[in-house]
């Protein structure tokens, strides 16, 4: 019964650590480079919510000073507001969710034939 080598043992465990550690920097570089950190992501969040709720209020406030409809205008145009920065953030986290998903799913490049 003929198995592998002996001596050939310690050039394949050098081969699977060097290729293990090469891995993970690129691993780490992969994370560090990400656009969607979670720190982006919730700032990209909360602008989108906050600037639709300014733009509703704006424009409700802008109503009520030449229609003379104080506060309906306002209260209508900050509704509005909110229910466009709700379906800015369900539009935000669609995408990003999708380009993590494209991320995930291409294939790793493989340098030895298992």
């Amino acid at each position: 019964m003929s198995g592998p080598d002996p001596s050939d043992l310690g050039d394949r465990i050098a081969k699977a650590q060097a290729k293990r550690e090469e891995r993970a920097k690129r691993d780490e570089r992969q994370r560090k480079n990400s656009v969607n950190t979670p720190a982006s992501m919730a700032l990209r969040y909360s602008s989108e919510l906050v600037a639709a709720v300014v733009v509703g209020v704006g424009l409700g406030l802008l109503i009520d000073h030449f229609a003379k409809s104080s506060p309906w205008g306002l209260l209508v145009m900050m509704g509005f507001g909110m229910a466009a920065g709700i379906r800015n953030l369900m539009r935000a986290a669609k995408q990003l969710t999708e380009e993590a998903q494209k991320a995930a799913d291409t294939p790793e490049p493989t340098d030895e034939k298992t």
